[in-house]
């Protein structure tokens, strides 16, 4: 019996694969090459429609307005951004992502004038004085769609210019030496000398724009029929559907808009069936996937079987594009190939196609790899017929595979296995658990490994396809003097009802919330004490009455922070999250709601006293859906009460006692049960409120967000109200899909 060398490596025969929608690549951030010069230019990427299309399918604002272009000319936006991408010859994506980065003008319900008018940050410096003669000649919309692509074009016009940045020149970026690999990153670090927003701009476009399916994906269009194999960067259409289901799933398809579809250039159709039998002149082939391979006579094809109403006549143009392969023989074996079930070696499988036997990784690999093949029973002995490769076959690009007994899935992309980093990741792509295929270790570590593959839809803008909410367009069925409430199915995140849940405003004490995230996911433990210093952790009020000296277990200052909203325990936390600085600390804050693509959000301290500590009620959703998810701070925002008493104390007040800031919690009679909460005030914010809620009628859960009340005294109400109108079970969720 021959000895199979199970090596650390890959070889494919067949390349049939599926995979994603919705998507959204997270490459790792380059500072050196942001975009290629290529990307910047590609003018004639998109067409006026494609905009516009762009445009519906982000249910933006801009697909609807209308303004002056440059020249004082009414047009639509989706006309002043192609002119201008037209005119410049500048990527109009490239004014899509801009118009993103500086005023969020794609996903923003309700912009302002001024985001409007300075709607890409264009001749808008941060030394810039806005009501300079200079500056305001350049306001409006299409000035500004005008001016950020018109400056592109005179970069590149005029790179000799000093303070123009160069390719291949190093340059200082916020403490950092960069050195663009691109003409177009050097200018985009002149038109914006900062990386935070370089990044945000790099996140955008990868967001929207990159190729984020593996080799071998299937896709549906969603407005027609067609079917679309990506293959090595570009899409190719079935032309029909035994072309189709003879290479591929169709059930393993994923319905995509044609906005995604555009992402990707066209390539050959895909005409043929697999296995066909095509004559062309005098010669006669078997299509094997992508490669032609001829017969060697007439002969051999009548030997092998073949009748001749089997074969296709076509012309040498219809085989353009393919490989040719080995030539047929009559003494050829098994050109199509064959599965060998081995019994008396636990019914091992191996691929026996064209005189040489591979192995198969894992049997699993038959049915998704070689569907269509016969399987034959075999022994041992039989494996003598022919040489055995030494490298084992294993499953097709896109295929998916969990290791057994482990939360572990992969993607195979280009024969490498990618880990798909969560499961935002893992359904924001669109996969689906049922075409996951569960192997053995063993088999798992044959395949190398590549790149891990996190493509999560929460990375999307704010008004973005986020847990269900495709549009953004949502009913305000709840009537209230709260200026932004929101109400969503929980875990789905499936928005039931709001009201401007877009508008950026003051959060106060929920800025908490993200303090003991990211202190959980820093290096703080709840095991051990903090000593208190009043210069470094003084905040008003300071309602635990703490003096220097004194010292608290980390659990209680943790508690504190989310069930009392104690000020001082925030600064305490993340003083010794194992960071170098609070600063550093509010930093990394702001860095993860970046990478959960809460665009709307940003944090300027740790407790929210800070009046710039803003957000959104649909940002605010997604950050407690995640925060939430972590069981430690959920438990903690149960608590109704809780106590503790000082470590070492220097004053009278050494035992504390205090409730949930959730007065809701003492209320009896309700409907609904509250399972996590946190609340916020201050005299900017007004009354903010977070709670997770359960029905006790139909044990559904929700999470009800209000931000802005005014009304401090009766602050606890219209939560109450909105707890209590969902939970009754009989709401009539609206939204559209």
């Amino acid at each position: 019996m021959p000895k199979i060398a199970y090596k650390i490596a890959i070889f494919l025969v067949l390349g049939i694969t599926f995979n994603p929608i919705l998507a959204l690549a997270q490459a790792n951030f380059n500072p050196h090459l942001i975009i290629t010069d290529t990307e910047l230019q590609n003018y004639q990427d998109w067409t006026r429609s494609d905009i516009q299309a762009f445009l519906n399918n982000k249910g933006s604002y801009l697909r609807n307005y209308q303004a002056e272009d440059a020249s004082g000319t009414i047009k639509n936006a989706a006309d002043i951004i192609y002119d201008a991408a037209q005119n410049y010859q500048i990527n109009p994506k490239y004014i899509l992502v801009t118009l993103q980065k500086e005023q969020s003008l794609i996903t923003d319900d309700t912009p302002t004038e001024r985001q409007l008018d300075w709607a890409t940050g264009y001749a808008v410096c941060d030394g810039c004085n806005i009501n300079d003669p200079k500056v305001q000649s350049h306001k409006g919309f299409g000035n500004q769609v005008d001016g950020t692509a018109g400056i592109m074009r005179w970069y590149y016009d005029h790179q000799d210019q000093s303070y123009v940045k160069k390719i291949n020149t190093p340059i200082r970026i916020d403490n950092r030496d960069v050195t663009p690999q691109s003409w177009a990153t050097a200018f985009l670090y002149t038109y914006t000398p900062h990386l935070h927003g370089n990044q945000n701009f790099h996140r955008i476009w990868t967001t929207w724009f990159d190729e984020v399916y593996p080799n071998g994906t299937l896709l549906q269009s969603a407005s027609s029929s067609d079917y679309w194999l990506i293959q090595n960067g570009i899409r190719r259409r079935f032309a029909s559907k035994s072309a189709l289901v003879t290479r591929l799933d169709p059930k393993t398809a994923i319905t995509v808009s044609d906005i995604d579809l555009t992402n990707y250039q066209i390539g050959s159709e895909i005409s043929f069936a697999n296995f066909s039998i095509l004559r062309a002149g005098n010669t006669t082939y078997l299509l094997d996937y992508d490669t032609l391979r001829p017969f060697a006579s007439d002969e051999v094809v009548r030997k092998l079987g073949y009748n001749p109403q089997e074969i296709d006549d076509v012309n040498e143009a219809d085989l353009a594009g393919f490989s040719r392969g080995q030539v047929i023989t009559v003494s050829s074996t098994a050109p199509l190939g064959v599965i060998y079930r081995i019994s008396d070696l636990k019914n091992t499988l191996y691929l026996l196609k064209d005189g040489t036997f591979y192995p198969l990784v894992d049997p699993a690999v038959a049915t998704a790899n070689f569907r269509s093949l016969p399987v034959e029973k075999h022994v041992a002995k039989d494996l003598r017929n022919f040489p055995v490769a030494d490298v084992p076959l294993t499953f097709a690009d896109g295929s998916l595979i969990q290791i057994k007994d482990s939360n572990l899935r992969y993607v195979i992309d280009r024969g490498k296995k990618r880990q798909i980093a969560d499961n935002d990741s893992f359904i924001g792509l669109g996969y689906k658990q049922s075409n996951v295929v569960t192997v053995p270790l063993l088999a798992a570590l044959n395949i190398p490994s590549g790149e891990t593959l996190f493509v999560n839809r929460s990375l999307q803008s704010s008004r973005d396809k986020f847990l269900g909410d495709s549009l953004g367009q949502v009913p305000d069925l709840f009537t209230t003097k709260v200026p932004s409430y929101l109400v969503a199915e929980y875990p789905s995140g499936r928005i039931v009802a709001g009201k401007d849940i877009d508008s950026r405003r003051s959060i106060a004490s929920l800025t908490k919330l993200m303090t003991a995230y990211e202190a959980l996911n820093q290096n703080f433990k709840l095991t051990g004490t903090l000593t208190y210093n009043a210069k470094t952790h003084a905040a008003d009020p300071n309602s635990l009455k703490l003096v220097t000296g004194e010292k608290l277990k980390k659990v209680d200052v943790f508690n504190s922070m989310l069930v009392g909203s104690v000020n001082t325990a925030a600064r305490m936390i993340a003083q010794n999250s194992g960071l170098e600085s609070e600063s550093a600390f509010i930093n990394a804050m702001n860095q993860r709601l970046t990478e959960w693509g809460a665009d709307s959000t940003s944090l300027a301290d740790t407790s929210g006293l800070d009046e710039n500590n803003k957000s959104t009620a649909r940002d605010l959703l997604k950050i407690f859906t995640k925060v939430v998810a972590n069981k430690t701070i959920k438990d903690s925002l149960f608590q109704t009460k809780y106590s503790f008493k000082e470590v070492v104390n220097k004053n009278s007040s050494a035992t504390h006692t205090f409730n949930n800031t959730n007065q809701l919690i003492a209320l009896t009679g309700r409907n609904y049960r509250i399972l996590a909460s946190k609340t916020g005030y201050t005299e900017e914010a007004g009354a903010t409120m977070i709670m997770l809620v359960e029905s006790r009628k139909t044990k559904k859960q929700y999470t009800v967000i209000t931000l802005g009340n005014s009304d401090y005294k009766h602050r606890f109400e219209e939560p109450n109200k909105l707890a209590t109108w969902i939970a009754t079970g009989n709401v009539t969720i609206a939204i559209r899909n």
